[in-house]
């Protein structure tokens, strides 16, 4: 039910459900299997019991509240940039899960783009400009953009970029999908900067608000 509730709507919101560590890694392995993502390229200290958890927080491993510098807020202020969790990867992500345990006052919303939407309203001359291209996923291009470049040549290497068609088909329901983010750095057979200004385009059509 949950999977066909996913193809029909994308997002599921299930309110006033907290869970603990333990069931939410029970659930999410109910639906595949797990992967570390970007804790494939720094691992080390954690605040959970489970690797396969994102601690997305400004906290440290020792409680304290990470500094406006700290590779931790960078990260935070990466993920505020649109993207496909684990793009950069082969297999690519199934689902994300988030579960909220603190939340602000004010801000800190996760907002959602619906990419078949997304090329359903693309116009036809952009539709066909996209048709047969691919984009080139890396798991760093984010936070490099941002200035978090601080890591070494084998975490650089240890997820190598994926290779995406711009215009996939969803298997289940036939439609369309415009796969695009932030991940994706270039477009195989374009320059790097006509690349660049059409994954820029193409973000900014598929994040724009609708109602």
């Amino acid at each position: 039910q949950i999977e066909q509730a996913m193809d029909r709507h994308a997002v599921l919101v299930f309110r006033n459900q907290p869970l603990d560590e333990d069931q939410q890694i029970a659930f999410a392995r109910a639906l595949g299997p797990l992967d570390l993502g970007l804790r494939k390229l720094k691992g080390g200290p954690h605040r959970f019991k489970h690797a396969e958890l994102a601690d997305i927080s400004n906290v440290k491993v020792d409680g304290a509240v990470a500094e406006r510098d700290h590779a931790k807020i960078v990260g935070n202020v990466a993920n505020q940039l649109w993207h496909s969790d684990s793009s950069f990867q082969r297999p690519r992500a199934k689902y994300s899960m988030l579960s909220a345990a603190v939340v602000p006052a004010e801000g800190g919303e996760t907002e959602f783009a619906d990419l078949r939407q997304a090329y359903d309203s693309l116009p036809p001359r952009l539709q066909r400009q996209v048709a047969g291209l691919q984009a080139v996923h890396r798991a760093l291009h984010s936070r490099f953009m941002l200035g978090d470049t601080q890591y070494t040549e084998a975490q650089q290497a240890a997820i190598p970029p994926a290779v995406w068609p711009l215009v996939q088909t969803d298997p289940r329901s036939g439609r369309k999908i415009l796969y695009v983010g932030i991940h994706a750095s270039e477009i195989v057979g374009m320059t790097l900067a006509e690349g660049r200004m059409l994954i820029m385009d193409l973000i900014e059509h598929a994040t724009q608000r609708s109602n």
